[in-house]
């Protein structure tokens, strides 16, 4: 029993008949339960007389085990009719019809087990009745599985067959039944027969012939009944055999009725009923997960059918929505009837409110306008004539008088016999070609203007396509000759070939665009310059790549640039002379000026008392013009200094220059009792002297230009602003600033000077107001442009001056 139950619950077992574990454990468990049975007796006594606490009669488990099998065989049988009459399922029906018929033959057997006669009465028609159901139950199985194993798939089709092969059976097995009824009826002369037979042979083979059939039953055809019919009741059915041989295994063990052995055995023939009743439960209720997940498939089919519908809805709309858009209309044409059908866009295009009416053949043709309707009819004649299809572009005159442009286009089937065609309004698309070739037109008159030629060239092609103005500018007409990459190279002056294959091959290898100045050679022996522009472009189909270019012959354009260059030389030539003049000359009026104070001021100390009031007069404006003149030259000087002065640059901490700036003024600012706030604290690249003289010339001003009865206050800060928030136009917009912000509560000026007090000489105040020369923001200017720098000023008049210097953090050579 127990390599039984090892072969049952082996991995092997459950490869091959897909049985889960769990399941195979509870069956093994359940055929291990009548060891108890066994077992309890030899420690506890009595213990098969009692039931809990009750004293019961030595037939009780035998009858309740008997019940139970009674009630799971009904139940089973019950089962398989109605499980027939919903699926039509044969496979069932045969062992349920086996079941019922057991069913009530243990009835029989469970009468006689409580009739009031002895033990050793019923002893020997108890264990022959057992003999007769066992027979019973393994014939059936085995001729049952024989039959259906017999009978070929296409007799299993309709449910007249199915019923017919049921009708079968059930005669079958109620004719076992009675035969089996009858035996028992005639149990005292069959058990006379047995005895005589018994004597005769030493084997008992009346208690062997059940065992032999079971095994020839579950060896030989139920493998094949379930590889034929495979379903979980077959898989179950494939476990009872375990309880069926255990409880035929428990009977031959048995040495008495009542005793353990025989109270197990019955329990195993419930056991042998329970499990295919499990089967067919569990089959049961895996129709129904079948039939659900059948029904979700189908509501998904619903669905997707539901889906594609509204799919179809929509194209149709979109259709629509393409046919309104693109003005494409449809129409066909019955040739056996001559009827028209056209699409609601088609009405639209033939100036139709709506289809309110029905196509003809003479409305077809009355919208065509008529010298076009002999063309249209001759490609319709051709195509139905040749089965082939067309096209022809036409006027039509809709009914409000206005023409539209059309082109119609389809095929003819023949299998349908019509004409397929669209109809679509290309009135635009007329007037823009039209457009197109006058700008083709006026490119290439304006190519031959600008002496501009397009080219363009298709990595996978091998020759180039040129304009007709590249032609003229290499000296051919145009289209006379093809030219390639390779041939091209042969039209470029000898010395500069190389560099521009150079440039062309770094191009390619890059996939980058590429410009290029070389000189050609044209037939005549001519050279000419030109510049080549080309863009890289990628196909968009991805199979390679192509450059769009344009070649502009600069002859004319260089002549002037060198003439342009020999001017600029020549320009700087004077701009050194006079710069080297206006030094001189300032130098040469030191002297006559130093004379002209220093004799005054001899004519004042030394004759003064001869020099009448007048003469006096003479004498002191004379001396204020000269010391005018003195300063003058001066800030002359300085702006020459800045002019020509070259420095290096070096990285300057606006605080401590501001600071020394402000201590050189430290006499000004004390007479005029100002403010000063300084917020600086900013570093940058500069020429530490000249950026000194800004900040002191801006400063002065602020100390100079105050309001009377006002303590001045000027503040200045500073903050590192990017270049794209700075309201100033050519500044660099990726690059970082330092700006200087210098505020005074002076007299300010009118908004309108603020671009002119940054020239040379110019004063917004008269000489006797303020004193200056209207060099000083001039001087201001220079330098901050040297520093590649910015300058200006906001105010308003009486109410203040604002100075913004704008410098550059880092200072480039190139700026």
């Amino acid at each position: 029993m127990l390599n039984l139950v090892k072969n049952l619950g082996s991995l092997r077992f459950k490869n091959r008949y897909n049985i889960s574990k769990q399941i195979l454990w509870a069956v093994m468990l359940l055929c291990i339960a009548p060891l108890l049975s066994i077992i309890l007796p030899v420690f506890f006594e009595n213990s098969t007389s009692k039931f809990l606490v009750f004293s019961v009669e030595e037939n009780f488990y035998t009858s309740v085990w008997t019940t139970f099998g009674i009630a799971a065989a009904l139940f089973t049988g019950a089962l398989a009719i109605i499980d027939y009459n919903i699926r039509k399922e044969v496979t069932i029906t045969l062992f349920g019809i086996a079941l019922f018929i057991s069913a009530i033959l243990d009835g029989y057997y469970l009468l006689i087990l409580n009739e009031n006669k002895e033990i050793n009465d019923l002893s020997n028609s108890l264990y022959f009745i057992w003999w007769i159901n066992r027979i019973f139950y393994s014939v059936t199985l085995l001729i049952g599985t024989i039959v259906y194993l017999k009978v070929k798939a296409k007799n299993l089709r309709t449910p007249e067959q199915k019923t017919k092969i049921i009708y079968r059976t059930t005669v079958f097995c109620v004719l076992a039944g009675i035969i089996c009824v009858f035996g028992i009826a005639n149990t005292d002369y069959i058990l006379q027969w047995k005895e005589m037979l018994n004597q005769l042979i030493s084997i008992d083979l009346f208690s062997l012939l059940p065992l032999a059939f079971l095994v020839i039953w579950a060896v030989f055809y139920l493998p094949k009944f379930m590889q034929r019919f495979h379903n979980i009741f077959s898989k179950f059915l494939i476990l009872s055999i375990a309880p069926l041989f255990l409880a035929e295994l428990f009977m031959g063990l048995s040495t008495s009725i009542f005793d353990p052995c025989y109270n197990a055995a019955h329990y195993l023939r419930f056991v042998s009923y329970l499990v295919p009743l499990t089967g067919i439960i569990l089959n049961y209720v895996e129709t129904v997960r079948n039939e659900q997940r059948i029904i979700a498939k189908l509501d998904i089919e619903v669905r997707e059918k539901q889906m594609l519908t509204a799919n179809l809805i929509e194209r149709e709309r979109l259709l629509a929505n393409a046919e309104k858009i693109s003005k494409l209309g449809s129409w066909e044409l019955n040739i056996k009837t001559n009827s028209y059908k056209w699409s609601d866009e088609l009405y639209k295009i033939y100036g139709f409110e709506g289809n309110t009416f029905h196509p003809t053949h003479a409305i077809a043709e009355q919208v065509i306008v008529s010298e076009y309707r002999k063309k249209l009819s001759k490609e319709l004649t051709n195509a139905v004539q040749n089965k082939t299809n067309f096209a022809a572009e036409y006027q039509i005159a809709q009914p409000n008088g206005t023409k539209r442009y059309v082109l119609n286009q389809g095929y003819f089937t023949s299998k349908e016999s019509k004409l397929v065609g669209t109809v679509q309004d290309i009135t635009e698309l007329k007037e823009a070609t039209l457009k197109l070739r006058r700008n083709e037109t006026l490119l290439r008159e304006g190519e031959a203007v600008s002496n501009n030629g397009s080219w363009e060239w298709h990595s996978n092609e091998e020759y180039v396509f040129w304009s007709d103005e590249m032609f003229n500018i290499h000296g051919y007409l145009p289209h006379s000759t093809i030219v390639s990459v390779g041939s091209y190279i042969n039209l470029v002056h000898i010395e500069d070939r190389g560099k521009l294959r150079r440039v062309f091959a770094g191009a390619r290898r890059n996939k980058a665009s590429f410009k290029a100045s070389y000189r050609i050679v044209r037939p005549s022996g001519e050279v000419r310059f030109v510049s080549t522009t080309a863009k890289f472009k990628e196909d968009e189909i991805g199979i390679g790549y192509s450059y769009l270019g344009n070649t502009q012959d600069v002859t004319q354009l260089k002549e002037a640039q060198r003439k342009l260059e020999e001017k600029i030389n020549e320009l700087n030539i004077s701009n050194k002379d006079l710069e080297q003049f206006a030094y001189v000359a300032s130098h040469d009026l030191q002297e006559p000026l130093r004379k002209i104070r220093a004799f005054g001021d001899r004519l004042k100390t030394k004759f003064s008392d001869q020099i009448n009031e007048e003469g006096q007069d003479y004498i002191e404006r004379m001396q204020n013009a000269a010391e005018r003149m003195q300063i003058l030259i001066d800030d002359l000087l300085a702006f020459s200094k800045v002019t020509r002065e070259v420095k290096e640059f070096q990285q300057i901490d606006l605080h401590q220059l501001i600071n020394n700036v402000l201590h050189g003024l430290d006499y000004a600012i004390e007479s005029t009792n100002a403010r000063i706030n300084l917020s600086v604290n900013d570093k940058v690249d500069g020429i530490p002297s000249q950026l000194a003289q800004v900040f002191q010339n801006v400063i002065s001003n602020s100390l100079k230009f105050v309001k009377p009865n006002t303590q001045p206050v000027i503040d200045i800060s500073s903050q590192i602003l990017s270049g794209n928030v700075i309201p100033v136009s050519d500044i660099s917009r990726n690059l970082n600033y330092c700006v200087i912000k210098i505020t005074d509560n002076g007299i300010g000026f009118d908004e309108g000077y603020a671009g002119k007090i940054f020239d040379l000489f110019q004063r917004l105040h008269s000489r006797t107001a303020y004193k200056g020369t209207g060099i000083g923001l001039a001087i201001c200017k220079k330098i901050v442009e040297n520093h590649s720098g910015f300058i200006f000023a906001k105010s308003k008049e009486g109410e203040g001056a604002s100075f913004f210097i704008v410098l550059p953090l880092k200072h480039s050579a190139t700026q």
